[in-house]
């Protein structure tokens, strides 16, 4: 399991290990140096005579890049250190190390005008760190777009400067690094938003924090998801199984206009496993509905030619409810309100596990349910646009700060949610997992309705709910990982994973 920091964290467990832990700042500062170092010289370690320029800020951040220029002088590099601010405002264990530089003659430069110096072969990023906020100081501009603009390599010191260790947001600019050493743990910012085109190769330093095991941080638990987990999960089945114990799956999706959302998502649920399906289908479309399911079952409801479901086709649902063990509802399900207060009636009486996606999630728009009046217990599956609707809050907002507003969510919903942003985020308790497969070519219509499908089947087949949600979701962009070459990102359509499912599930599923 790999963890992630929020900023917050982050500064909670420097802290914890220099106040309680007893760990003096300088050895960590030093231990940070020692480690810049050595991927530093690892980058260049191809080139005759490589020049080095540290480009140091004010505060921890900077301190860590004249502990590193240290090191690179022992080891007879010829460097070079640039110091934002003068001598006199560098201060604590930065000053330390910036004493050890001059005592060396290890030359520095200072001010926010970079000197006239041929390209370096690497620049060393330490101007600012994980605990800025944005909007960075506009007499940086110059300097970061100096160090973008320029022929060399970039290694950024704890995070590329400019880019927020929270929402992975950028305010104007951020350093673009070829590789970003991060001390401890990687932050949550480095996997979101603009945060894996700025940081390239990111490298985990040991630098002696104690583990997160024996420390209480306050917030959230963020980890990546381990694709360990896939191999546990997705053990072949007993050679005794038989259909009914392979999982059953009830699908509640499609409307006139939207069939192939219902369609999809039972698809997907077959191809990752279910043993039986059946998918409700307003009479009206029923052909629409067997002709592209051929080996799952449907259940026609008579709805009048109307082409949606209403509330009195509860009756005849909730017995095929009972029957399954899992229900799908929501993709292309329509807006229409009789078919709203046909979710809302399910969501309060059925006592199954229910993942509910797209326009199923629209019973809880402006509060017309509450999540006090659910019985079962349920999987949501918004994208961002669906998660500022929950919310009741702008989109440009949740676009901005998405995990902060899903946390938002979570603190009046006890179920788990999986949150489809980049990278696709899976919510329960405490935990925020994040997935680590998957690419933009998801971004198109349909991808969701087949991810909802495998959700709803590997919960069926028994995985707990929390295992389910993140096993989908990494599958799901496994798959689309592995189309990428004959799709390309424009060309991924949401039926092209149906056939290639199997293809990624079979790699997990040794003995």
């Amino acid at each position: 399991m790999t963890n992630l920091l929020t900023k917050e964290q982050a500064r909670q467990l420097d802290y914890y290990s220099m106040k309680v832990m007893g760990i003096p700042g300088i050895q960590l500062m030093g231990n940070a140096g020692n480690k810049v170092a050595n991927s530093a010289r690892k980058l260049v370690s191809n080139l005759h005579n490589p020049s080095i320029f540290i480009i140091c800020g004010k505060g921890n951040n900077g301190g860590d890049g004249f502990a590193t220029a240290l090191k690179l002088n022992e080891w007879g590099f010829q460097i070079h250190v640039h110091s934002i601010p003068d001598a006199l405002e560098i201060k604590g264990d930065a000053s330390h190390y910036f004493e050890l530089c001059n005592e060396k003659d290890i030359f520095i430069t200072h001010g926010l005008e970079i000197p006239t110096i041929e390209n370096p072969d690497l620049i060393i990023d330490a101007i600012l760190g994980t605990g800025i906020q944005l909007p960075i100081r506009s007499e940086l501009f110059s300097i970061i777009e100096w160090i973008n603009q320029v022929n060399s390599q970039v290694l950024s010191v704890d995070i590329p400067s400019g880019l927020d260790g929270n929402n992975g947001q950028i305010d104007p600019m951020a350093v673009d690094a070829n590789e970003t050493i991060t001390m401890g743990y990687q932050k949550v910012g480095m996997t979101l938003s603009e945060g894996p085109s700025k940081c390239g190769n990111i490298v985990v330093a040991d630098i002696g924090f104690p583990s997160l095991k024996n420390v209480q941080l306050e917030g959230r638990l963020w980890t990546l998801f381990d694709e360990k987990n896939a191999y546990h999960l997705l053990k072949p089945p007993h050679r005794n199984t038989y259909k009914h114990r392979q999982g059953k799956v009830l699908i509640l999706a499609g409307s006139i206009g939207m069939t192939g959302a219902a369609i999809l998502s039972t698809m997907a649920a077959m191809r990752t496993g279910a043993g039986l399906t059946i998918t409700c289908a307003p009479a009206s479309l029923n052909a629409v509905y067997e002709k592209h399911i051929l080996e799952g079952m449907t259940l026609s409801l008579d709805d009048d030619g109307k082409g949606y479901f209403t509330l009195k086709h509860y009756a005849k649902i909730k017995e095929k409810i009972e029957w399954a063990d899992a229900v799908i509802i929501g993709p292309g399900l329509g807006s229409h309100p009789d078919t709203i207060d046909l979710v809302s009636q399910i969501l309060k009486e059925s006592t199954k596990p229910i993942i509910l996606d797209a326009d199923g999630l629209r019973c809880f728009h402006k509060n017309a349910l509450s999540l006090n009046e659910i019985n079962t217990p349920i999987i949501v599956t918004p994208h961002l646009g669906e998660l500022s609707q929950l919310l009741n809050k702008d989109l440009k907002l949740i676009q901005e700060n998405p995990m902060v507003y899903a946390d938002e969510w979570m603190k009046k919903y006890t179920g788990i949610a999986v949150i489809k942003s980049v990278p696709a985020t899976t919510f329960c308790r405490n935990k925020a997992i994040m997935n680590i497969s998957g690419h933009s070519g998801l971004a198109s219509a349909g991808t969701g309705d087949v991810l909802s499908g495998m959700i709803g089947s590997f919960v069926a087949q028994g995985l707990s709910h929390e295992d389910a949600a993140q096993l989908g979701v990494f599958i799901h962009g496994k798959t689309a990982d592995s189309l990428l070459s004959k799709k390309g990102y424009r060309g991924l359509l949401a039926s092209d994973l149906l056939d290639e499912i199997p293809n990624t599930i079979k790699v997990y599923e040794v003995v």
